[in-house]
């Protein structure tokens, strides 16, 4: 699990947490963790494709390809769709976090 240019804004302690909870294997447990961080990407990545004009999405894909962790990706996403893309993104997540849970029953 990297540092990417999202990280502050999403809390996934507590689902972490409640993985550790479960009675199993700790490869087991690791593989879900590396499930639901993979979910979560990709529907970040997702959501803000959505929002993004599309001539802007090389340019975005290419900077979080090459420094995901470079948070001047903010300051281009503020640039190109909304100065509170960050509460967009946290909203966002918030929600998908929610979902995995229910779908994992947790």
């Amino acid at each position: 699990m990297s540092i990417i240019f999202y990280d502050h804004l999403i809390d996934k302690q507590e689902i972490l947490i409640l993985v550790d909870q479960v009675k199993g294997e700790e490869t087991h447990k690791n593989k879900i963790k590396q499930l639901i961080d993979d979910v979560i990407h990709q529907g970040v990545v997702e959501f803000t494709l959505s929002k993004l004009r599309p001539k802007h999405h090389q340019v975005f894909l290419s900077h979080l390809h090459q420094a995901p962790y470079d948070p001047e990706i903010l300051n281009y996403l503020k640039e190109k769709i909304a100065q509170d893309i960050e509460e967009q993104i946290q909203n966002y997540a918030n929600k998908l976090i929610k979902k995995v849970r229910k779908d994992l029953g947790l």
